[in-house]
């Protein structure tokens, strides 16, 4: 009976370390003895300790039964929270045995020398047996490092022989392994989803155990672990170029004006790393811009320890710097147009490809898990017609892959951001009185912005269509372009932002008048919601979240303070509402007046000779009275 004893001892210790087990369930019948020709199993729930807790699910290892019997209630709690595509791989490493040794009896088990460096650091035992106690601390000690201790441990599963993967974890979360003989066993955690960053830390099992009482003995064994969840999230903002000095926020939309460049930037909030199995294999963005926009190639990569510093881009405070050429990441562009993405979109993309290079996936693997990535760049608004006008706005989505090493999953995630951009109509036209035709090629404006206190300036007119050049601001009016409407008195102004203008009338056609006073013109912005996608949870309860925006308020614009009515813009696949202000001055006819030489001259001039005469002959006849009373 000593004998039996010491077994059942040695079997207990065996299973007291298991590290990570949350749950046992005994399921063959109690013995009091090892049966060493008997097979043993063990089957693993896989569960999101992440999403248990939002669903408000204990997940603490005290939350569920750790005594050795099944778990009911942990099973129909984290049902709605298993993950699906988790591997784990497991190998004997050692065979049981007994020792005595001044009339002690104790249990050794003897593990591999490659194993024994990394449990020991190289300080073994030359016979590389250990107490249960023992290879506890050390694998503690190991694994107080966890990206290195973890990475340790998953290298040396890859390396020995007669090791088992087992088959992913099923859509209940569950994998089994069976048949296997009596000892020692280390199980890896080996293959993980992409949102899955904390692996389960490798742990010792014996098979068979015992259970909390020591009466019965069990060779089938249920493991309850959990794994925490994360995963990147994305958000692309834009502001005005100029607004760098003023500090004003980037935001999901803009407006400006052609010729105007902008500054980008996506964050990405860096998913946790902790070992060669969470490491990231792939990390690319692919941006996605409207041709009514153009890449200034000034790609550069920021790392940020808080949020507020990356979305605000403060380069100052970055911890790491990627510059433009660096090995870290490459810059591909594609000037073809693509198909659209979107509904909301069309057929003029282009696109620049950001790719994490073998370089930079190995600086973010050791050093920058969880800290916030940006991505800085620069474009300028053409003037040209490829720039959209209107509601529909110019898109730039942009779209980030990646997939962690162990897994053959990918995921994406995507936002937008978008540019608005607006323009003028006018119809110039004159009062038909008196056979006055009056040509609006002799008519001529310029263009103020109120709001930023400068003259806007354009490229050369194709008959009444001007494309504003903002890149370049005119300080007074000597400096502005001089805007003249068609043959037949239209003048579209394209590429305004979202401003107060004031437009002033500096010549018109002989025989007409000026406008009185100049015209204020403000196009309020159009107001858009835009909410990033999110990531696919790999778990039953996963649902793959898209793109969502949702429209506010249209653009609108008002003419001397009052409403305004704003036309479409068409461009081949392409309709904008809200896209010019309309706008329709008269010229009225000049007064009249005494036209030189002629019959009205003549009469004039008669007309003053006679007034002369008269006044002389009143002078004289005054003068004679005067005399005569003398």
């Amino acid at each position: 009976m000593k004998k039996i004893f010491m077994k059942k001892m040695s079997a207990l210790v065996l299973g007291m370390s298991m590290l990570a087990i949350s749950a046992v369930n005994v399921s063959a019948a109690p013995s009091d003895c090892i049966d060493v020709n008997a097979k043993a199993s063990f089957t693993i729930h896989r569960y999101d300790a992440a999403a248990a807790k939002e669903n408000g699910i204990r997940i603490e290892t005290a939350g569920f039964a750790s005594n050795g019997k099944e778990d009911p209630t942990a099973e129909e709690d984290l049902k709605n929270n298993v993950i699906q595509g988790v591997e784990f791989t497991y190998a004997k490493v050692g065979d049981i045995n007994t020792d005595s040794e001044g009339g002690r009896l104790q249990v050794l088990y003897d593990i591999p020398e490659k194993l024994e460096n990394i449990l020991m650091s190289g300080e073994g035992r030359e016979e590389n047996q250990y107490t249960s106690t023992e290879l506890n601390q050390a694998l503690l000690r190991t694994l107080s490092d966890n990206t290195a201790g973890k990475t340790a441990l998953e290298r040396f599963m890859a390396e020995t022989d007669g090791k088992q993967a087992m088959p992913l974890t099923d859509d209940k979360g569950e994998t089994k392994a069976a048949e296997l003989l009596p000892g020692l066993y280390l199980i890896v955690e080996t293959k993980v989803p992409a949102n899955v960053y904390t692996t389960t830390d490798p742990f010792f099992m014996s098979l068979p155990m015992t259970d909390e009482e020591g009466d019965a003995w069990f060779y089938d064994v249920d493991v309850y672990p959990k794994n925490q969840t994360d995963y990147p999230d994305l958000d692309k903002l834009v502001k005005q170029h100029d607004d760098v000095k003023k500090g004003a926020p980037y935001e999901d939309t803009a407006t400006a004006s052609c010729g105007e460049i902008l500054d980008y930037i996506f964050v990405s909030h860096l998913p946790s790393i902790t070992s060669e199995a969470t490491f990231l294999e792939q990390y690319t963005f692919e941006d996605m811009m409207d041709s009514g926009l153009a890449y200034n190639d000034d790609f550069e990569i920021y790392f940020f320890d808080s949020e507020e510093s990356a979305r605000s881009n403060i380069r100052e405070q970055a911890k790491v710097t990627w510059e433009k050429g660096t090995p870290n990441f490459t810059v591909e562009y594609d000037t073809e147009p693509i198909d659209s993405r979107s509904e909301k979109t069309h057929k003029s993309f282009r696109t620049a490809t950001i790719r994490m290079t073998e370089e930079g996936l190995k600086e973010i693997n050791s050093r920058l898990s969880r800290m916030y990535m940006t991505v800085s760049y620069s474009c300028t608004v053409n003037s040209d017609s490829m720039v959209i006008l209107g509601d529909k706005g110019n898109v730039n989505d942009v779209e980030l892959t990646w997939n962690r090493t162990s897994s053959e999953y990918t995921d994406t995630i995507r936002d937008r951001a978008k540019v608005y951009v607006f323009g003028l109509n006018i119809k110039k036209s004159f009062e038909q009185q008196e056979g006055g035709k009056g040509d609006p090629k002799q008519v001529q404006f310029i263009l103020q912005n109120k709001t930023d206190g400068y003259f806007v300036t354009a490229g050369g007119s194709e008959d009444g269509v001007y494309y504003i050049t903002d890149g370049i601001k005119a300080e007074d009016e000597k400096q502005a372009s001089v805007f003249v409407p068609s043959k037949d008195g239209t003048l579209k102004i394209n590429g305004l932002e979202a401003d107060t203008y004031v437009l002033t009338e500096i010549a018109t056609d002989d025989g007409y008048s000026l406008l009185r006073e100049p015209m204020t013109v403000e196009i309020k912005c159009t107001v858009d919601d835009i909410i990033p996608s999110k990531p696919t949870l790999y778990d039953s309860s996963a649902t793959v979240s898209s793109l969502i925006e949702s429209e506010g308020e249209r653009a609108r614009a008002e003419v001397d303070q009052r409403t305004a009515n704003m036309s479409e813009y068409q461009r081949e696949d392409i309709v904008s509402t809200n896209a010019r202000a309309d706008l329709n001055i008269l010229n009225s006819r000049s007064f009249k007046l005494p036209q030189t030489g002629g019959y009205g001259t003549i009469f004039f001039t008669l007309a003053g000779c006679g007034s002369a005469l008269t006044g002389v002959i009143l002078l004289t006849r005054k003068s004679g009275k005067d005399k005569k009373e003398v």
